[in-house]
């Protein structure tokens, strides 16, 4: 509908072209039912008025049907703005929950990151420890075993010294 066009015509104009619009609105007819009806009846109080030469009670009657024309036309207005609020709304939340799960797994890598860390340190420690005489090594049935470091034998111990018997 062109506003500007609606506002330069008289009010019975503007409320008949409103009307016109909004009858043919199933969509919103719930909630604009009673100000249309109103605007209604006031135009056809201005077109009785109009016919009996009551010319400033006609045009307080088209001013009426104006008002409530354009009252219909703004809870159209309202219901829509009310609508798209709440489909923006729903779509925040489903943004937060998404954000909320993806947190979840950033969290959840970062741990596995440290546990793998830790891993890689013990491992890095152990691969330490076996350079320095320690080393794994296969041997198959009729092999050869390979030639071990013999362990250090104890010093025996000589009678009489530091705390034997005689």
């Amino acid at each position: 509908m062109a506003t500007g066009a609606l506002a330069q015509g008289s009010d019975r104009d503007v409320a008949q072209a409103i009307v016109d619009e909004l009858g043919k609105d199933a969509a919103h007819q719930a909630i604009t039912a009673e100000p249309v009806g109103l605007a209604r009846l006031a135009l056809e109080r201005g077109l009785r008025l109009h016919s009996l030469a009551d010319e400033v009670h006609a045009r307080e009657a088209d001013g009426l049907a104006r008002e409530w024309a354009e009252v219909a036309r703004d809870l159209v207005r309202a219901a829509d703005a009310e609508t798209k609020a709440a489909e923006v709304r729903r779509k925040a939340l489903d943004e937060r929950v998404q954000l909320e799960r993806t947190r979840a797994l950033i969290d959840e890598g970062i741990a596995r990151i440290g546990r793998l860390k830790a891993e890689l340190d013990e491992a890095k420690k152990a691969a330490g420890d076996a350079k320095q005489g320690r080393r794994a090594v296969e041997v198959h049935d009729g092999d050869v075993k390979p030639p071990t470091k013999a362990p250090k034998k104890a010093a025996p111990v000589k009678p009489g010294a530091a705390g034997g018997a005689p």
